[in-house]
């Protein structure tokens, strides 16, 4: 029987993860599977209550990381927890704000292992509000892309600089309702009902196979703090033949946001969301010249 473990990074929202845990109990009775929970330094002490909450479920792992590493790296600890400790053969890496909702859920996803052969499937990641995530990108990004990103990054950064500097934050959205436009533009022609091979993948939950993980150390690149874990994973799979596979009959509920919603003002977290989206497309460059030379 295959073992399987759920790889849950947790930082502060103690309640959602909570309710994320009860989700994957409330929905999966295989009998071969564990939770690996990842404090990524939470300084509210979450980590240490959530591993007192759960010290006498033998399935729940509770490991608790002494520095904030990331999105990438702190998934990476939980994810080689469950590879090397745990010995499981399918590791589902997943956003604390994440529910799992089908009670046939693992039954699916080995079912169609077992057809497909896939390295990574993501589901049907669906929000509050009906929004379907995945596929993140029907087409990855090239080096094109990432000078564009990498150049409007740049100016998008001096242009919340200057609005700090005049106390703007809130008075002048110009710049932040034209990102919102683009994003819904890429969006408009990928289609979520139809089974795709070989799309980028939304990152908030993954399901990483024995064909990937009996070959990978990592579940992500571990260079970037947030954001474009996605798009580097994608590129990563292309460049060494791994099938990603998207299955709109596997879906999650995306309480989204919860997840980072201790930062409480929108232009802080525009901010962070600008910093990080740069840094990784330069870390996704880097990654990608060296690769083609």
């Amino acid at each position: 029987m295959k073992k399987i473990a759920f790889v849950i990074l947790h930082y502060c929202a103690m309640d959602t993860t909570i309710c994320c845990v009860e989700s994957v109990i409330n929905c999966v009775s295989y009998p071969e599977y564990h939770i690996v929970l990842v404090d990524n330094a939470s300084p509210d002490g979450s980590g240490i209550k959530l591993k007192n909450k759960f010290k006498n479920n033998i399935r729940i792992h509770v490991l608790l990381n002494p520095k904030n590493e990331g999105f990438s790296c702190g998934n990476n600890i939980g994810y080689e927890f469950a590879r090397i400790k745990l010995c499981a053969d399918f590791i589902i890496v997943m956003n604390n704000d994440v529910m799992i909702r089908q009670k046939d859920f693992v039954d699916h996803m080995l079912n169609t292992y077992n057809l497909e052969k896939y390295h990574v499937m993501g589901p049907d990641v669906i929000t509050l509000s009906g929004e379907h995530q995945s596929p993140h990108r029907l087409v990855n990004l090239e080096l094109k892309d990432l000078n564009r990103i990498i150049r409007n990054r740049t100016i998008i950064l001096l242009y919340l600089k200057i609005k700090r500097i005049l106390h703007l934050q809130n008075k002048v959205q110009i710049v932040e309702r034209w990102d919102q436009r683009r994003i819904q533009k890429e969006k408009q022609n990928i289609s979520s009902r139809l089974t795709q091979t070989d799309v980028v993948l939304h990152g908030s939950i993954l399901i990483f196979s024995p064909s990937y993980v009996y070959k990978e150390k990592y579940a992500f690149y571990p260079e970037t703090f947030m954001w474009m874990e996605e798009e580097i994973l994608a590129y990563i799979c292309k460049r060494k033949g791994y099938k990603m596979l998207y299955d709109p009959s596997l879906a999650v509920l995306h309480e989204e946001g919860k997840s980072t919603g201790f930062l409480a003002r929108k232009d802080e977290r525009y901010y962070l969301y600008s910093v990080y989206l740069r840094k990784s497309a330069m870390v996704m460059k880097k990654l990608m010249m060296k690769e083609e030379k």
